[in-house]
C-alpha cells in the first residue's frame, strides 16, 4: 500500500476509535451515542484527511532535517 494510503487508513481508524471511546464514556455517564451510515463515512473521510495532513508534515520534517541517521562520533 502506498504511504498515502497507509496514512489515510491509520487516520480513519484513529478517528473511529476516538469516536468509539467517547461514545463509551457518554453511555457510562448516562447519556446515549448514535451514529448513522453518513456519519460513519464522514468520520472515515475526516480521519483520513487528518492522517494525510499529519503524514505530509512528518515527511516534510524528515526532508528538512536531511533524513539522516545518528552521526554522533
Amino acid at each position: 500500500m502506498p504511504e498515502g494510503g497507509k496514512a489515510f487508513a491509520k487516520g480513519s481508524i484513529g478517528c473511529i476509535a476516538a469516536f468509539f471511546i467517547l461514545a463509551i464514556l457518554a453511555v457510562a455517564v448516562g447519556g446515549q451515542a448514535h451514529i448513522d451510515a453518513g456519519g460513519f463515512i464522514m468520520l472515515i473521510v475526516i480521519g483520513g484527511i487528518i492522517g494525510l495532513v499529519v503524514n505530509y508534515i512528518y515527511q516534510k520534517g524528515k526532508r528538512d532535517a536531511g533524513g539522516g541517521g545518528d552521526d554522533e562520533s
